[in-house]
């Protein structure tokens, strides 16, 4: 008998200790998590229960040389609904479709989607936007956004290209200089409880956009827009398909008109031409009627340089002293170069001339001779 008491004794301290080791082991636990990863933890609640709405930053414009703005911003709203803060939703519908001119089997469809937020449609008018926000709808969000907006409609537009609907770069200098145009996003950080209702007391935080660096180019509007005339003019009169134009500073190399008519308008660049029905193109057909509309034929097509050159020749043969307005030439009609006969365009040639009606006669003997 009493060895029976001793053993159950001896089984009662072991199970006591063992227990109290298991104690001590969760409270070091607890202790661990509680005091060393504190930080972690509060983090992550703060992940479960914070609600993000990104602020759009605004991006960076594009000035000319001479500090004008063509490419701006203007501001939008963006309307979004949370499924578990809406009270009314019939109303909400009929409201959201009635002012955002959408179906309301569009609206409902997103009104009474689960989810953390549900965009209805972005780029909205300022104007609108404040209307929907004057509902006071609960659950219907209206967030301020920027769209990009250009001033100039079609001048400089496959230089300047274009942004999508996210305001990010598509062609032009809106994608080349994408890393410094567009900007940082902002947060807005909004508390909830379990069922993602947004908790009124414990407000909101946010983390404020940051704007894009503005982009100084070397364009000229008012050269841009006499060269765009000049284009238009020489596409007419000579019902050519394209004309280009380029314009640069002989001091320094720098672009001050870059024409590729016909040009587009920026504000509307998924509209194809007069002419073309998009109706009746494939997806496939009417993207490569786009790339073609958008395409800037001064960069991405090669030109052999031809009777543009005689140009430079002539303005270095001048600064060179090589030759005088007043040298005199004779033109017989074509040069030998070796044992080739070259020809000019004139082919009985132009006779005895200065070097000015040379130049303007665009003779090849004679600006071969220079070179020589």
């Amino acid at each position: 008998m009493e060895n029976s008491k001793t053993f159950h004794r001896k089984k009662i301290v072991t199970i006591f200790f063992g227990s109290l080791m298991i104690i001590l082991l969760l409270a070091a636990r607890l202790g661990y998590l509680m005091i060393f990863q504190s930080d972690y933890y509060t983090e992550k609640a703060d992940d479960l229960h914070e609600r993000e709405r990104s602020i759009k930053a605004a991006r960076g414009r594009i000035l000319d040389a001479n500090g004008t703005v063509i490419a701006d911003n203007k501001t939008v709203c963006t309307i979004s609904v949370i499924h578990n803060q809406i009270k009314e939703p019939d109303k909400v519908v009929e409201i959201l479709s009635r002012e955002l001119e959408l179906s309301e089997d569009y609206v409902r469809k997103r009104v009474e989607k689960y989810s953390s937020i549900e965009r209805i449609k972005s780029n909205v008018g300022k104007e609108k936007g404040d209307a929907i926000r004057a509902y006071n709808l609960e659950g219907v969000k209206v967030d301020e956004d920027y769209k990009r907006y250009y001033p100039y409609d079609t001048l400089a537009s496959k230089v300047l290209g274009f942004t999508g609907g996210d305001n990010q770069g598509i062609i032009g200098l809106e994608v080349k200089y994408e890393e410094y145009l567009q900007g940082q996003e902002g947060m807005i950080l909004t508390v909830t409880d379990a069922r993602g209702v947004e908790i009124d007391a414990a407000g909101e935080k946010r983390v404020e956009s940051i704007p894009g660096n503005d982009l100084y180019i070397s364009l000229d509007m008012n050269i841009q827009s006499y060269a765009t005339q000049l284009a238009k003019q020489v596409m007419e009169t000579k019902e050519a398909e394209r004309v280009s134009i380029l314009v640069m500073n002989p001091q320094n190399g720098e672009l001050m008109a870059m024409v590729d008519v016909p040009e587009f308008d920026l504000n509307n660049p998924y509209t194809l031409p007069e002419g073309i029905d998009s109706e009746s193109l494939t997806e496939e057909q009417k993207q490569e009627q786009l790339n073609r509309m958008w395409r800037n034929g001064c960069i991405n097509d090669t030109y052999e340089p031809g009777s543009t050159f005689k140009i430079i020749t002539a303005a270095a043969g001048l600064e060179e002293g090589v030759v005088t307005p007043e040298d005199r030439f004779s033109c017989p009609g074509f040069i030998m170069v070796e044992d080739r006969r070259i020809r000019c365009h004139k082919t009985a040639g132009h006779g005895a001339q200065n070097f000015i009606e040379a130049t303007m006669n665009s003779c090849n003997p004679v600006v071969m001779e220079l070179q020589a």
